[in-house]
């Protein structure tokens, strides 16, 4: 591979490799021209560096990013040749891609929801330009962090891009061996292995992003890229929520509609996806998103069975447009009288012209005189009125005849009565049973049943915990050669040099024979190196020395096994409750929600759900591992039972209690009202519903009731008529309202007029 740490491609020096790929790589690099600036250089690799296509196709890379100019696709720096070097610069984002983004941590929906819509207007706009990205993939996609919110989205790699013409030019239909097809088979659309490439290609590619930013994992994946390939064109569409049921179930279809099979089962445009995408995160936000209000979990009594249905309300009338009323004309403005002598001169305008009349004055005296008697008429006359009206009362007797109202006014009279209410309020202990089909008034009890919720889910979280893993030393063998004529002992212990400079010593107590027949007697004893660590890993006859009275030490074979001290990740308790806390949360209101679908008309949840949490990490804590996997299952059971029967008998109770202390005169003015119940556990299911009722009752007047009262107060005073009509049964209050100048009844009962309030 070819190494460009440390060399210059013009007017940038190369500092590191970044990542690498079938045919290219990226290294970072610095900007001499721009104050050593941080940027991004891609080069084509090996052979494809001298391939006439490649290096036509990684131009047209460089024309096409050059051509765009969107917010959320990486721009272009520079393009250049540097001694058959050909690079791109670009700048460079510090987040990494969104493959290690996915890897760190898993987005919540909302973080999903803020850096898909950014990559949906970037192809969006790609599109818009007459372009098919073609490789759209979570390695394609550059995050920028930011202090606060979600990462701001770069799209980039556009080496594989297609405009629409020449994909409608390309030839169809025609199948391509699987293992040439141009793309990531693991974002790969089916068509593309028949050389069709599209939009939707590119739509295809953003629901299976979606899928891997929704659960961490991507929908279809095998060791064997082939058989990826395989399951794009053949296998079901897995749905995000099976796979972590704390994630929407209405973007499941988001994920299915976007990965359809056939192409015109896909949306059509990127703007109908985002438009799904949107509809379905509101949609769940609304439905469950955050605390779950109250009134879900007890909702309000609906209207009585016993309520009666009000008429509606007469609709206002409809205001109608007048007409502009004609423009006002100006009247005729009388200037100040003159009086000269006995004659009064007056000047008006009429007829825009000024008129001068002069009239005598002799009827001026006159005038003030029926003006003197009109007032002193207006004060004495209603004066008068006063004295003849509250004289006789005060004396006693009576100016007119008994009943007889004055000059001609009204002769009914008006009685005001209001009736007596009574408020009535009682608490009734219900029973609830799973044993009892039907509610029963007279032992008071209701049905309820029993209902279980369970949903599971896992996440993937990097292991945070530090660990120091001790080196091993290096092992091997030392060949002892004794060329004396008497046997030499070595003890344990005993220590040699290597040219490197690295100690090794003997493990073993070893006597080396003496030379017999003119040949060397020789040994081998196992040895280690000192010093921990991969130093210790000498090669080959390292060593070649002399000791102990003329031994000659060797290493024949190289030493190994040492490795050095390093520290690791592994899996503490605080990574798995990071984890398993919110994941825990979200599947109880996934598990409270399919509760909530499930209850029947009128049925409410007795008590809030107790919920019992399975958390099973793939590795326990202080497991040596980079990322560990939790499982959790979030299970309750619950009781329910139905609302509106539990008032239906409270109401029914309350009314019968009414009518024995009350009796048949009463009757039920307004609905009843039942108040939120107060729920006791039993045991097996049962429950104990404390339920507090209210009614207001007021008295029935008969007809022939009133009818009697009319006889009785017929020409009689109204102090005798009030203190009667107080005494009745269920009067709570009477007003009398006589005629004008009477003080007794009408003689005539069809004067008398009795109004209930």
């Amino acid at each position: 591979m070819l190494a460009l740490e440390g060399r210059q491609l013009g007017n940038y020096d190369v500092i590191r490799r970044i990542r690498v790929g079938g045919m290219g790589a990226v290294y970072e690099g610095k900007q001499r021209t721009a104050f050593d600036r941080r940027v991004a250089i891609k080069v084509i690799l090996g052979n494809y560096a001298t391939d006439r296509d490649m290096r036509r196709r990684f131009a047209r890379e460089a024309r096409t990013i050059a051509r765009l100019h969107h917010p959320h696709i990486l721009p272009l720096i520079e393009y250049g040749d540097e001694k058959g070097i050909l690079y791109l610069v670009m700048p460079f984002i510090e987040g990494g891609t969104l493959t290690s983004y996915l890897r760190r941590s898993l987005p919540d929906l909302n973080e999903v929801s803020a850096i898909y819509q950014q990559l949906l207007d970037a192809v969006e706009y790609a599109h818009d330009e007459g372009l098919i990205h073609r490789d759209i993939k979570s390695s394609n996609v550059l995050m920028e962090q930011r202090r606060s919110g979600a990462p701001y989205v770069y799209l980039a790699d556009f080496g594989l891009v297609r405009t629409s013409r020449q994909a409608q030019l390309e030839q169809a239909g025609r199948a391509i061996p699987l293992d040439q097809v141009p793309g990531t088979p693991h974002y790969m659309a089916p068509e593309q292995t028949r050389g069709i490439v599209t939009t939707a290609s590119d739509i295809y590619a953003l629901g299976v992003l979606l899928y891997q930013m929704l659960t961490g994992e991507l929908p279809y994946d095998d060791p064997d890229e082939v058989e990826v390939i395989h399951m794009h064109l053949s296998a079901p569409i897995p749905s995000p929520s099976s796979h972590d049921a704390s994630i929407p179930v209405e973007l499941d279809e988001v994920v299915h509609i976007a990965m359809a099979k056939r192409m015109e089962d896909r949306f059509g445009s990127v703007a109908e996806l985002r438009q799904a995408f949107l509809a379905a995160t509101e949609g769940s936000a609304a439905s469950i998103d955050d605390d779950i209000p109250a009134s879900e979990i007890f909702p309000p009594p609906g209207r009585p069975i016993s309520t009666p249905l009000l008429p509606p309300e007469p609709l206002a009338p409809t205001p109608i447009a007048m007409p502009l009323a004609e423009p006002r004309r100006l009247k005729p403005v009388a200037a100040p009288a003159l009086v000269r002598g006995k004659q009064r001169i007056t000047d008006s305008v009429r007829n825009n012209q000024r008129v001068r009349t002069t009239e005598p004055v002799q009827g001026r005296q006159s005038q003030r005189k029926r003006f003197t008697l009109s007032l002193v008429a207006t004060v004495l006359v209603p004066v008068l009125l006063l004295v003849l009206l509250i004289v006789p009362r005060l004396l006693g007797v009576s100016l007119f005849p008994v009943g007889v109202p004055f000059l001609g006014a009204d002769p009914t009279a008006i009685v005001t009565v209001t009736p007596q209410t009574r408020l009535l309020h009682d608490t009734y202990l219900l029973t609830a049973s799973p044993q009892t089909k039907n509610a029963d008034v007279t032992t008071r009890i209701i049905p309820d049943r029993l209902m279980q919720g369970m949903a599971s889910g896992s996440r993937n979280t990097q292991a945070t915990g530090i660990t120091t893993i001790p080196g091993v030393q290096a092992r091997g063998a030392l060949l002892l050669v004794n060329s004396s004529k008497l046997p030499i002992s070595v003890p344990t212990g005993n220590k040699f040099i290597a040219s490197s400079g690295v100690q090794v010593e003997i493990t073993q107590s070893i006597v080396v024979p003496a030379q017999q027949s003119g040949a060397s007697g020789s040994a081998t004893a196992s040895a280690v190196a000192i010093d921990v660590g991969t130093a210790g890993n000498i090669p080959a006859n390292a060593i070649s020395t002399h000791c102990c009275h003329g031994l000659l030490v060797s290493n024949p074979f190289r030493f190994s096994g040492g490795v050095d001290a390093r520290q690791a990740h592994v899996v503490t308790q605080a990574d798995v409750d990071g984890v398993s806390g919110p994941l825990s949360s979200s599947l109880q209101k996934r598990v409270l929600k399919q509760i909530l679908q499930k209850l029947g008309p009128g049925e409410v949840i007795a008590e809030l759900p107790v919920y019992q949490s399975v958390i099973s990490p793939d590795n326990p804590v202080g497991a040596q591992v980079d990322e560990v996997s939790v499982q959790v299952t979030v299970s309750t059971t619950v009781i329910v039972y139905n609302r509106n029967a539990a008032n239906q008998v409270a109401i029914q109770l309350l009314s019968e209690q009414a009518a024995q202390a009350l009796g048949n005169n009463y009757q039920l003015q307004s609905n009843a009202g039942v108040d939120t119940p107060r729920v006791e556990p039993g045991k097996n299911g049962v429950i104990y519903l404390s339920m507090p009722v209210h009614e207001v009752w007021i008295y029935q007047f008969s007809t022939e009731q009133m009818s009697q009262w009319r006889k009785y107060i017929r020409g009689a005073t109204q102090v005798a008529a009030l203190a009667y009509l107080n005494e009745q049964s269920g009067v709570a209050a009477v007003h009398i309202h006589l005629p004008f100048g009477t003080d007794h009844f009408p003689s005539s009962i069809d004067q008398i007029k009795i109004e209930l309030m």
